[in-house]
């Protein structure tokens, strides 16, 4: 049986609110330094490429989602998508633009190196499922 190709209206719906937020979190992304934010150094705005590349892949794909969206080509974007996640959690944890105290920045980092391992973990998941979703 042929998976349906065009989402249902409640799919479109979430693909659109994830969308919004998205673009919430990249307006507050790119606002944090005017907040004065107290953690933040002003190495932050080294970050802002990785992290706008980031949201906009997530903001690209659920976009086409609204209108294609069979599992297979899913789980492909998804794929895709956590790659410039991976991105920009490893441009985050190279610049490190917070500041912490020793023990606090240790496990910041900590968090960081998981993060990217559990990253590069989802993409290879969300490959194989592609391949699987795609051959039934």
């Amino acid at each position: 049986m042929a998976e349906n190709k065009m989402p249902s209206g409640i799919r479109r719906f979430g693909y659109l609110i994830s969308i919004v937020i998205n673009f919430i979190i990249m307006y507050a992304a790119n606002n944090l330094h005017r907040w004065n934010t107290p953690y933040l150094t002003v190495r932050f705005s080294e970050c802002l490429w990785a992290i706008n590349l980031s949201l906009s892949t997530v903001i690209f794909a659920h976009f086409i989602f609204m209108v294609f969206d069979p599992k297979w080509f899913r789980s492909f974007m998804k794929s895709l998508t956590n790659v410039f996640s991976f991105i920009s959690v490893y441009v985050f944890r190279q610049v490190f633009p917070l500041d912490l105290s020793d023990s606090m920045m240790r496990t910041a980092n900590l968090g960081l190196v998981i993060l990217l391992l559990l990253l590069v973990l989802s993409i290879f998941i969300e490959l194989i499922n592609s391949i699987k979703f795609y051959k039934n």
